[in-house]
């Protein structure tokens, strides 16, 4: 599985609870690559979202009370609206980029919840 962590805040919060992942900019209109958007501060004009292979990462990202989605490992099927893209990793997470919207995200971990 890859996990994803958004935090309560996170303009995509809503989003997480109901299993859908979004990226800030799905048009990409800036012209934001991997490695722009693994650097940092790009997340609201990027085509792509974080995920890592390891979910300690994404409950760093999720922090205390916000939600961890799980999706299984794997290629897309022709008639999906994403694909998984290769990232630098910097800051060693475990990062994979997914690029494009997706839909039935496992809502794994309601942290607010506990």
């Amino acid at each position: 599985y890859l996990y994803r962590g958004i935090h309560l805040g996170h303009p995509e919060y809503n989003n997480a609870l109901n299993g859908i992942v979004e990226p800030g900019d799905i048009w990409n209109a800036a012209g934001i690559t991997p490695e722009l958007h693994n650097l940092g501060g790009v997340s609201s004009q990027s085509p792509y979202t974080s995920w890592a292979r390891d979910p300690r990462i994404a409950e760093g990202f999720a922090k205390s009370d916000g939600v961890i989605l799980r999706v299984p490992v794997g290629a897309p099927s022709p008639s999906d609206t994403w694909r998984w893209v290769w990232s630098p990793d910097e800051y060693g997470e475990t990062e994979l980029l997914l690029e494009g919207s997706r839909r039935n995200a496992e809502v794994f971990d309601r942290r607010k919840c506990r």
